[in-house]
């Protein structure tokens, strides 16, 4: 076990943690911790929040003790005030033994386009969309190039913070409502694009939610498998929000079931995104930027 390593990614409202051995990175678990709930930037993460952290960073290294660890955190924790920040790596050195390094919009945006770049082998451009709870990436693909970069400063988080009622059991506002509000937010991209990776766990969330995923003829690659088309994606966000309550949507991922109280503010963001830039096809991708570092940082 000595040449393996334990990744942790640590979100704006969930912690993944990863085995890598050698180019091979597995997704162990994802627990849902929402950072932004009594986040200050001057006093930092609220207390409760920083426990469960602490906690659950303690119950990877009894699990896995033997191995380096690494943690990545983005996009929550870069609003935190330079003395804030101090205090928390400070705070999290001291009870977890780790570096808690925070990356960049830029660090981000890097290790995004380093998870994907090559997978999609196809002449025309691919836009790559990584949408978190504070912040949401675009990168624009051409070929093995990124020719333009997008980052946002909004994510799942803006959304259910504009639209309160998204999740009671049949949802109180409607798909186009978000659309529509994020639509304004999003800037022109000139460069006609048809295609885009989603990426996040989005493979493994359209998968468990039954969207209506078929075989991904646009290019060969064992961790892109499938693909969906805006107006089956959209049909399904449809009947999320109408027709599935939100016991229903929990109960699929019984494991982790906070995970899905971003699910549908997640997907509205993203099928506003698709909507604006005139996708026609989407594949769904569970590589992240923990993907990225690794074939960046230990190649």
């Amino acid at each position: 076990m000595d040449d393996e390593k334990i990744a942790i990614d640590v979100g704006s409202s969930s912690v993944k943690v990863y085995k890598i051995k050698k180019e091979r990175t597995e997704l162990l678990f994802v627990r849902s911790i929402f950072f932004k709930d009594g986040f200050d930037p001057e006093i930092g993460i609220a207390k409760e929040k920083k426990e469960e952290l602490f906690e659950l960073v303690e119950e990877v290294k009894k699990s896995y003790g033997k191995c380096s660890f690494k943690v990545i955190a983005t996009s929550q924790f870069r609003k935190l005030s330079p003395e804030a920040r101090e205090n928390f790596v400070g705070e999290f050195f001291k009870k977890t033994g780790l570096r808690f390094d925070i990356i960049s919009q830029e660090m981000e945006s890097l290790y995004l386009e380093k998870a994907l770049v090559g997978k999609a082998d196809v002449e025309e451009p691919i836009l790559l969309v990584n949408i978190g709870g504070g912040s949401t990436e675009l990168i624009l693909m051409q070929g093995m190039k990124a020719v333009k970069k997008i980052d946002l400063d909004f994510g799942v988080g803006t959304v259910l913070n504009r639209f309160h009622k998204i999740n009671e059991e049949y949802s109180g506002c409607t798909v186009k409502d978000i659309t529509s509000f994020v639509k304004e937010k999003l800037p022109e991209i000139k460069n006609n694009v048809r295609y885009a990776v989603y990426t996040g766990g989005e493979l493994n969330y359209m998968q468990i939610a039954e969207y209506n995923l078929v075989a991904n003829n646009l290019f060969e690659d064992k961790d892109h498998p499938k693909k969906i088309s805006i107006e089956d994606f959209s049909l399904r966000n449809e009947e999320i929000f109408s027709s599935m309550t939100f016991k229903e949507l929990e109960n699929k991922m019984p494991e982790n079931p906070k995970w899905v109280h971003g699910s549908r503010a997640c997907s509205a963001l993203a099928q506003a995104i698709f909507e604006k830039y005139g996708i026609n096809f989407i594949i769904p991708s569970d590589s992240n930027i923990i993907h990225g570092y690794v074939r960046e940082e230990l190649k």
